[in-house]
């Protein structure tokens, strides 16, 4: 009897270990089943022939009149028939404005001959300059958003408008393929090839403030796409981040094929890797799926662009277009990541000192790994509170189900974070 008593009095409370262990267990279950239900079926993605959940479907929006774009296209006299004629066939239709930029002008074709300037490389800001002057004098008030393009470059219309829909106008923004040339432009500045957008506001401040400051927009360059860069940089006009959820680009500045195929460590000092404000990808996870633009697409290659996009459809195979983004704040919209870390050393750079040299390397590695590591943790939170919080946008969720579905390795963190969080509460 004494022996039970003592027992009963030293016996410690038990631990609810048991039931943060069961509570682990339901996240997890849920987790799968998350997967399982939307793994054919998410925003933005492809699912399969036999789905009955049509209801599912999210019917896309035309936003022509929504987000009135104009675009003018830079192009000269020798490419009127072999170049401009073929994207005012094309993918120029979709803009609800289009203008052919040249020093000469065509009326077989429609272009606008520009004053006072002249043609080649050394001309090309020139142009630049006089053409976004035309479009602020005659259009400013006609259309939300202004591209420029090149007449190799191709341009979803429709991903671009979806892009854009959730910043106001009058922000002053543009977007683009960002590029890094911080000792001249810190915020960066957009390929020129790739093309880039100038939102209401964008355009009148490079008309009524930049174009005439020759201190801070500079005529004596020639090279226009950095040039934009530091004239709208000068008029307080911010360089936005166009990536999608996962890092991907929207407006790519090579062909298709380049960013499909290409090996990076094949030429680990090729120019693109270094000049690019953010992060690369190759393969088959290189471009969003909702892509806006690519460069050097030549003539004819237009129409196979338009096929591809716009006619060919695997039997079986559907695409669920994502919901409209909610509008965004100006804090929101203003509100720009940094570049990404380059790489410590190349081929091709002198070291002149090993220590020196390996400090430095250290120091860059773990800056990049804690970025990295930092993107990851966010998204597994994001995961977490996707899966225990009924509010959380389906933004969110759809994002997290795609990194889920792609990655392996993100799976894994997953896991263990779910395990140290439920170590942390028992």
């Amino acid at each position: 009897m004494d022996k039970t008593r003592s027992y009963m009095h030293t016996k410690k409370p038990t631990k609810p270990r048991k039931y943060f262990a069961f509570l682990f267990a339901i996240v997890i279950a849920c987790m799968f089943t998350l997967l399982s239900l939307l793994q054919t079926n998410y925003a933005g993605a492809q699912f399969r022939y036999g789905s009955t959940d049509e209801q599912t479907l999210l019917h896309p929006v035309d936003l022509t009149d929504h987000v009135r774009v104009l675009c003018w296209v830079m192009t000269t006299p020798a490419n009127h028939e072999t170049k401009a004629r073929h994207v005012k066939q094309t993918w120029g239709r979709r803009c609800n404005k289009l203008l052919l930029m040249s020093s000469s002008e065509d009326a077989k074709v429609g272009t606008i001959a520009l004053a006072g300037v002249g043609e080649g490389r050394q001309s090309l800001w020139n142009k630049t300059r006089e053409a976004f002057r035309y479009v602020y004098e005659q259009h400013v008030n006609e259309y939300d958003w202004f591209l420029k393009a090149d007449d190799d470059t191709y341009v979803i219309m429709e991903n671009l408008r979806f892009f854009l829909y959730p910043y106001s106008p009058e922000l002053p923004i543009f977007f683009g393929s960002k590029f890094r040339y911080p000792e001249y432009v810190s915020q960066g500045y957009f390929s020129g090839g790739a093309g880039y957008v100038l939102s209401r506001e964008a355009l009148k401040r490079f008309a009524e403030r930049a174009l005439n400051n020759t201190e801070t927009c500079s005529t004596a360059y020639d090279t226009e796409d950095l040039e934009m860069g530091r004239c709208m940089e000068s008029v307080n006009v911010t360089a936005g981040d166009s990536r999608d959820l996962m890092g991907r680009k929207r407006f790519l500045p090579m062909e298709p094929l380049f960013h499909l195929t290409t090996n990076p460590a094949e030429d680990p000092d090729f120019w693109y890797k270094h000049y690019s404000f953010y992060e690369p990808f190759y393969g088959r996870n290189c471009c969003s799926d909702l892509a806006i633009s690519f460069h050097y697409i030549q003539g004819l290659q237009m129409y196979v662009m338009d096929y591809l996009i716009y006619s060919l459809h695997p039997y079986g195979v559907y695409f669920r277009n994502p919901a409209l983004p909610p509008k965004k704040s100006w804090d929101e919209a203003l509100v720009v990541p940094g570049p990404y870390p380059l790489p410590s050393s190349t081929s091709t750079t002198t070291t002149t000192t090993t220590t020196t040299t390996e400090a430095t390397t250290t120091t860059e590695q773990s800056e990049t790994n804690a970025q990295s590591e930092s993107s990851t943790t966010l998204d597994i939170t994001q995961a977490i509170d996707a899966l225990n919080d009924v509010s959380i946008e389906q933004s969110q969720i759809d994002h997290v189900v795609d990194r889920l579905l792609e990655n392996n390795v993100f799976l894994e963190k997953m896991l263990e974070k779910l395990k140290s969080h439920n170590k942390s509460m028992s």
